[in-house]
């Protein structure tokens, strides 16, 4: 983030120090219990949000050389993304044309060509089928041109890879950042170096995983042995790029800045969790450091994939231990998965009770009203 970014939310929370908490949104928002417990709704959701519109994947330095592959899930489907050998990304459906068995897992490297772990039908890098062993003529009613692939639209754009499983023509990657990629840009994305992705899932609506992160309040309550003596809950910075929310949170030292008389020597990022929200389905986040990334995968109503990834920086910026960001990645999901997310769970066994017909969003929370106005619009244009 620009120095002078960083400047100008530091003069915006100097302002809001007078304010205990700051009311940043204009109005509070209730929302019905059935926007996270809704079937149909959730249907909606998964066709318009996570088939129809542009999904983040991962960073270019997932797929840094020729033969990369990352594998997700968009809107219930298996995709793949992988590297090809002119430097451009592709995207297919994760699911050999025999009998739909996926084709990889996960993520690698020095990918020749994909075969299938069940029948080893073989296919190019760039989709075309090459190889039906052991068959004889059985299958010469059904030509191999005929059983390409399914490709997917794939794009890049400043460190940052989307996917989109359904429309026509290519990714316009405006769409997916909503200007957010004027300060995206800044963090040198395509740098960072993967460190460890971990997966978990979760027995709620994926909106309240993303609901974790859009606020301040709760941590003095839920967290006041691991993170709240340390960060501030009622001095959060919100902003909305588009449909993308933007929410920082804050430690405590951040104010020790506003001593400093000279403001070319304020400095917002070693005090700030920086969030940018990738509507609908990812959270980056700067944290101190180093980079961190959040995916969700919505497998029901109730039901969520949660992928926690951490990004060591260059190492024209100073090399740490495997130790000291393995420590980091621990203490993450230590905290939302033993204090948060199994919170979120909770929630979302009450919401589907049908005792408890909504939920409040106040005006201390309006990182929480950016991210569900904005899914909400999302769905309602779609």
């Amino acid at each position: 983030m620009r120095h002078e970014r960083q400047v100008e939310l530091l003069k915006r929370l100097k302002e809001h120090q007078a304010q205990r908490p700051s009311p940043l949104a204009p109005a509070s928002r209730i929302n019905q219990a059935e926007a996270y417990t809704d079937q149909a709704r959730y249907e909606a959701e998964k066709q318009k949000l996570f088939r129809e519109r542009p999904c983040f994947i991962g960073f270019s330095s997932d797929l840094a050389k020729p033969g990369d592959y990352l594998t997700a899930d968009l809107g219930a489907v298996p995709i793949v993304v992988l590297r090809q050998k002119d430097g451009q990304l592709s995207g297919f459906v994760n699911a050999c044309r025999h009998r739909a068995a996926p084709l990889v897992s996960g993520r690698g490297e020095k990918l020749r060509h994909f075969k299938c772990p069940y029948h080893a039908w073989t296919y190019s890098t760039e989709g075309k089928l090459i190889g039906r062993p052991n068959t004889g003529s059985a299958f010469d009613d059904v030509p191999m041109q005929n059983c390409a692939l399914h490709g997917i639209a794939v794009a890049e754009h400043h460190g940052l890879v989307f996917a989109r499983l359904q429309g026509d023509g290519p990714i316009d990657t405006a769409t997916a950042m909503q200007g957010s990629e004027t300060e995206l840009a800044d963090y040198g994305l395509a740098d960072y170096v993967h460190f460890e992705t971990r997966m978990n899932e979760w027995d709620c609506n994926w909106k309240l995983i993303l609901d974790t992160f859009t606020e301040s309040y709760h941590i003095p309550f839920l967290h006041p042995e691991t993170i709240a003596p340390y960060f501030t809950h009622g001095y959060m910075l919100c902003d909305l790029f588009g449909a993308n929310p933007r929410t920082i949170g804050l430690k405590k030292t951040v104010f020790d800045e506003f001593e400093k008389p000279d403001e070319k020597d304020w400095a917002l990022l070693p005090h700030a969790t920086v969030q940018y929200f990738l509507t609908p389905n990812a959270l980056v986040v700067h944290q101190l450091d180093h980079m961190e990334v959040w995916r969700v995968e919505p497998l029901g109503v109730g039901r969520t994939r949660v992928f926690t990834s951490l990004y060591t920086p260059p190492p024209s910026q100073g090399v740490k231990s495997d130790n000291y960001w393995r420590r980091n990645l621990d203490l993450l999901v230590d905290v939302t998965g033993t204090e948060d997310f199994p919170t979120m769970e909770a929630i979302h066994r009450n919401l589907a009770s049908g005792m408890v017909p909504e939920v409040v969003y106040g005006q201390l929370e309006p990182g929480l009203i950016n991210l569900h106005a904005s899914i909400d619009r999302l769905l309602a244009e779609a």
